[in-house]
């Protein structure tokens, strides 16, 4: 899995449009209950932004986007470029490591809020060949949380992805699911909600269960990246004051546990016929 996009990434998203507009729909979806506080937003990694919608862009008086692409400035202009010049909306795009360069991003913009589109489910494809994937990430998120404290920001990022059979004809595609995040060993990570997707084999463990802390509301998304491998999504937004939520949502009874779901080092098994009770 290439991270960095590329012509072929931009054909293929191009290409997926309509596999891919479920997906978009709930992206819309949520961003449309995210009520950000600032006028002025930064947005890291978002390529050409494939699935981000115009019209969420439009509240802004202001965008400064960054990417390693070196195609996804032009894609991104060509996409949203004409709506957010024809409302009057500043933009500028610039190539370069996001996530290097956010502690200068952040103090060249104090005020500004922040989107992370699809950028830290991939850092765990940027792990030094020395160093373990499940510590390089862990470290990583770390830091990046205590770079963006006090600041407004929110992340849609992979959370697991692998393959599966895919939706049966005249199947409707996974409802999103709103739910809060949680990282004591207690919780319970359902999975059943995705049934429909019917997983199978080994999925991919993005290590991203700790990008929100406890209290967090989130929103789980599905993609069908292509129609016979999958991701889960979620979506998240901080506020610089994080009020914790007075209930838990039902994860339901008898879920499988986040810890039992890691049968193998960074990836989850499931079996050829996937049980929706999982007991």
């Amino acid at each position: 899995m290439n991270p960095s996009g590329g012509l072929r990434w931009h054909w293929r998203a191009w290409r997926s449009a309509a596999l891919w507009s479920p997906t978009s729909a709930h992206i819309t979806a949520w961003l449309g209950s995210v009520q950000p506080r600032s006028k002025r937003l930064l947005l890291l990694g978002p390529s050409a932004g494939w699935m981000l919608p115009t019209a969420w862009l439009l509240r802004f008086e202001s965008i400064d986007a960054m990417d390693l692409d070196p195609f996804a400035g032009w894609l991104f202009g060509w996409r949203h470029g004409a709506a957010l010049k024809a409302a009057g909306i500043r933009w500028h795009y610039q190539t370069g490591d996001a996530l290097a360069e956010l502690p200068r991003l952040l103090t060249a913009h104090p005020r500004a809020c922040v989107l992370l589109d699809n950028l830290l489910g991939q850092l765990r494809f940027h792990t030094p060949a020395w160093q373990d994937p499940m510590v390089y990430t862990s470290q990583k998120l770390a830091e990046i949380k205590r770079t963006l404290h006090g600041r407004e920001w929110g992340s849609l990022h992979d959370l697991l992805s692998g393959p599966a059979q895919g939706l049966s004809l005249g199947q409707a595609f996974p409802s999103a699911r709103r739910s809060v995040a949680r990282q004591d060993a207690e919780r319970q990570a359902d999975i059943a909600w995705l049934a429909a997707a019917k997983p199978q084999g080994e999925w991919l463990d993005h290590l991203t269960d700790q990008v929100f802390t406890d209290g967090t509301l989130v929103q789980d998304i599905a993609w069908a990246f292509s129609p016979d491998y999958w991701h889960w999504l979620q979506a998240g937004w901080v506020q610089p004051l994080v009020v914790s939520a007075e209930s838990t949502p039902d994860t339901g009874q008898g879920g499988l546990g986040w810890d039992q779901l890691l049968l193998l080092k960074n990836s989850i098994a499931f079996n050829s016929s996937f049980d929706t009770s999982f007991r």
